[in-house]
């Protein structure tokens, strides 16, 4: 018997959309962060992502996975701890998260996203709601990792 796709809010089409267009597949090392990081992991897990755990905040992996999702909500300053002290991806690896939206300031790029240039990301989709924006951005080819001091 075949099941029709669900559709509306609660659908996980949009999402598993967003995972491919970021070319996160469902044999991609996925690695989720955050506090969370246990709903979004099981969420993974129950859509037949086949490669997902868990990595502590401030705890670079062994590994360089093809994913990390942050399951919170970052600030510029959360954001930027996570870049300096890791979990990282492997260049040309996907990092997914949500931030507050930025300020209006005319004419000046968000911060979240100079942040992210600075560490060798690039924005690849941002996407604006009610109160956050997401993000994707993937790790440049040759771009350095900034270690904690």
């Amino acid at each position: 018997m075949s099941q029709e796709p669900h559709t509306g809010l609660l659908s996980s089409d949009p999402l598993i959309s967003l995972l491919a267009r970021a070319h996160i597949t469902k044999s991609s090392v996925i690695r989720v962060t955050g506090s969370s990081g246990l709903s979004a992991l099981l969420w993974l897990c129950r859509h037949g992502f086949e490669q997902v755990g868990y990595l502590k905040p401030g705890h670079g992996p062994h590994e360089a996975p093809d994913a990390l999702i942050v399951a919170h909500t970052c600030d510029e300053a959360t954001l930027a701890a996570l870049l300096q002290n890791g979990p990282h991806v492997r260049e040309g690896g996907a990092l997914v998260f949500q931030s507050p939206l930025p300020r209006v300031l005319a004419f000046r790029a968000d911060p979240i996203h100079r942040l992210l240039q600075r560490h060798g990301y690039t924005v690849e989709e941002c996407h604006h709601g009610h109160r956050r924006e997401l993000h994707i951005a993937r790790r440049e080819h040759n771009a350095p990792m900034k270690q904690a001091a």
